[in-house]
């Protein structure tokens, strides 16, 4: 069993890290002249520094996007510390299941502009990340640890704030872009956007297609697979009115459509094809009144998934929710944020019975929270939320989640950060009423514990180190079992009544000038449980290196390597589940960046597994080799 000990081994590696880190913080405290300069909202609901986050939150820049040509957003978030995706190394329709510190996606909530998206219709409620295109995102946040005080059952583990971008300054901009890639990939962009007067507008739509390669490895073959190709249509659009100096109101509608190939399982190939599209609508007013806001967001969010195969099905769901908020500065330390969320979840297979009913649930969710920022440096964060379901009990959680930041020298300062946070997950509609569903699950509970230290040199150096502990009780899995006339029964059902995750994550950035900067990481995670963890490498580590020789110019290198994995594959001639362990892979990645045009235009190129890496990715199927993108992007 993988069993996290805090031995000498890991206390010499946190040693040597933090002993680094105020070496070159000493050795550059005379060339710094900045202050931290970045803001977060994932871990509190309100605007902070980073440095007064008692959270761990890791930020994708919009600067950090663009320089991942050709890359989805599954492959940005692999290289995050703590995650692991898994699929998206396949073909590009490929299923994309999402691990972050051991968790499983059940356990990790999607925001979308702060507010949470999913497919009711999906075995565990997840939002599907195949859908949303890089072009349209301007930021993303990770926040993990958990926090399902502020945003409720399915943040036990984390959560993804994705922010889409909108207008900026006064006048009419936008932006097309368009690049060609390796399987015949095709990538187009456009937006336009502007402010004038009181009105503010974003339009934005995209297109991709590839016609990809076999999902399924065909390696028992003695005939080469078919290829399976995926398309992807987006259409976003964004409206704002400052209706009066404190009334602002903001409409928003999108539309998603895909389109994916998929093969019958590991080493076996079909034509199957999965389409699904969603479409969304909110409404966003907010009231400002000097020394706090009111906000209401009211989204409605429906779907349909459609599966052509030998064993064909289509789903079909809807997510009402509303959530308002009142957050006030009562003085210079103390602000408060309360609040109450309200959804409907619905979803029904539609195949068999057009006219099926909707099972749905409602879940009615108040909570507060309040934050202490003390000029000492302490700051506290704490919440509670009482969790109403319409199908099980209330449950109560909380967190708490205390930080200190204490000046050294100059800009150098080191925070100290804890906390203690609880959660609540109750299983899907699909995991109750579905054909393999079960009525009688109970909801997953879960305590998540964290301890670290932080060092920040200005804008210059920053360095975390942290360790984390998830208590968790009845997590849902699926299983099966024999029936009385010896025919085997899949089926959702709590595997097991305990288990604990126990992890350490190291991060660096490092900014050795303005042409250099450097970042690194590395993870570690395991349980007691291990049947519950496959796929799921015990350690990661990544280092990246960017530089810029001239202002209009910019180059990278990416060396992320990922450890071993155990898997469990079905095997029909024994009519049993068989494990077998996947190699460590490591993986070169490559950018180029050049900007000309008054910097208007941009050329751009990436080499994705530069060194043609031969790994798997999941077990009997086909993993992507070296891929190239090229690209221009014009901005007016």
């Amino acid at each position: 069993m993988r069993i996290l000990k805090i031995n000498l081994k890991h206390l010499l590696a946190i040693g040597l890290f933090l002993q680094a880190g105020l070496s070159i913080a000493q050795e550059q405290e005379d060339l710094s002249t900045y202050t931290m300069d970045e803001f977060v909202v994932t871990g509190t609901k309100f605007e902070l520094p980073i440095e007064k986050s008692g959270k761990t939150i890791y930020k994708l820049t919009a600067k950090d996007i663009e320089q991942n040509a050709g890359k989805s957003v599954p492959d940005l978030l692999n290289e995050v510390p703590g995650i692991q995706m898994d699929g998206n190394f396949g073909a590009p329709g490929t299923n994309i299941s999402y691990y972050v510190r051991g968790s499983r996606n059940k356990n990790t909530l999607i925001l979308i502009d702060g507010v949470p998206l999913n497919d009711p219709s999906g075995i565990d409620a997840s939002f599907d990340l195949r859908f949303l295109p890089v072009s349209q995102i301007e930021s993303i946040e990770v926040l993990k640890g958990g926090l399902s005080t502020l945003y409720g059952t399915g943040a036990s583990a984390a959560v993804i704030s994705i922010k889409l971008k909108e207008a900026s300054q006064e006048g009419v901009h936008g932006q097309v872009d368009y690049s060609y890639g390796s399987f015949d990939t095709h990538q187009v962009s456009a937006n336009i956007n502007g402010k004038q007067d009181k009105l503010s507008y974003m339009v934005s739509g995209s297109f991709m297609e590839s016609e990809g390669f076999s999902a399924a490895s065909d390696e028992n073959s003695s005939t080469d697979f078919q290829d399976d190709g995926m398309s992807q249509k987006n259409v976003n659009v964004k409206l704002g009115l400052e209706a009066t100096e404190q009334l602002n109101i903001g409409i928003n509608a999108g539309y998603d459509e895909f389109s994916a190939d998929y093969d019958g399982g590991a080493y076996l190939d079909a034509d199957n094809q999965n389409n699904g599209e969603q479409f969304r609508i909110g409404l966003a007013p907010s009231y400002n009144y000097g020394a706090g806001q009111v906000k209401l967001n009211v989204l409605l969010n429906t779907g349909t998934r459609e599966f052509e195969s030998a064993y064909s099905s289509k789903y079909k769901s809807k997510n009402l929710q509303t959530e308002f908020t009142h957050e006030h500065q009562w003085n210079d330390n103390f602000k408060t944020l309360i609040g109450v969320n309200a959804q409907k979840l619905s979803a029904k297979e539609v195949l068999a019975d057009p006219n099926a009913e909707y099972d749905d649930f409602t879940i009615v969710d108040p909570f507060a929270s309040v934050f202490f920022d003390h000029s000492s440096g302490l700051n506290v964060h704490a919440g509670v939320r009482l969790n109403t379901h319409s199908v099980y009990d209330n449950e109560f959680i909380y967190n708490l989640n205390p930080s200190f930041l204490l000046p050294v020298n100059g800009d150098l300062s080191v925070k100290f950060l804890a906390s203690i946070s609880t959660s609540y997950v109750t299983p899907s509609l699909y995991q109750l009423y579905s054909f393999y569903g079960n009525e009688n699950l109970s909801p997953e509970r879960s305590t998540n514990y964290e301890g670290g230290i932080s060092f920040y040199l200005g804008e210059k150096l920053t360095l975390n180190a942290v360790y984390f502990r998830r208590d968790e009780t009845d997590p849902i899995i699926f299983s099966g079992a024999l029936d009385n006339d010896d025919n085997w029964v899949s089926f959702f059902d709590n595997g097991t009544d305990e288990q604990v995750v126990k992890g350490l994550e190291l991060d660096a950035n490092w900014a050795i000038s303005n042409l250099i900067s450097l970042n690194a990481n590395y993870s570690y995670v395991t349980t007691d449980e291990e049947t519950n963890f496959y796929r799921i490498p015990a350690y990661k580590f990544g280092v990246g290196l960017v530089i810029s020789p001239v202002e209009s110019v910019d180059f990278s290198v990416k060396y992320n390597l990922t450890g071993d994995r155990t898997v469990a594959y079905w095997d029909s001639a024994t009519f049993s589940s068989v494990e077998t362990e996947l190699d460590s892979f490591g993986l070169v990645d490559l950018f180029a960046n050049y900007k000309l045009v008054n910097k208007n235009l941009s050329i751009y190129g990436g080499i994705n597994n530069a060194l043609d890496t031969d790994f798997v990715g999941i077990y009997g199927y086909t993993t992507r080799g070296r891929t190239m993108t090229i690209g221009l992007n014009y901005k007016f």
